[in-house]
């Protein structure tokens, strides 16, 4: 499967070999990777997303990346937040007054 591996080990300046010592696979193991002929093991994809500071999500193809939202799903999403927001502001703000 296409992965972004390469892509943010290279922006992070790190080598094959670098990047696996610090994640604790071997150099021939992320070269598989990159070259699509294994998959990101899903165990591994938590320590790959730490050593290169991204989210785990990052490491997948850019057409399965989040999109941005448009300002109607925005506005729908601060209603969400609006009426799940957590008991304890409400009992402060009363006390405030």
């Amino acid at each position: 499967m296409e992965n972004r591996l390469k892509e943010l080990r290279k922006l992070k300046g790190l080598t094959q070999e670098q990047f696996a010592k610090l994640v604790g696979i071997s150099q021939a193991y992320v070269s598989d990777i990159e070259k699509g002929k294994k998959d990101i093991d899903f165990t591994l994809a938590k320590k790959f997303a730490d050593v290169l500071n991204v989210k785990p999500y990052e490491l997948m193809p850019a057409d399965w990346q989040p999109t941005t939202i448009t300002p109607d799903e925005q506005k729908i999403l601060d209603m969400i937040r609006k009426t799940t927001a957590p008991d304890n502001i409400q009992s402060e703000t009363s006390k405030a007054e």
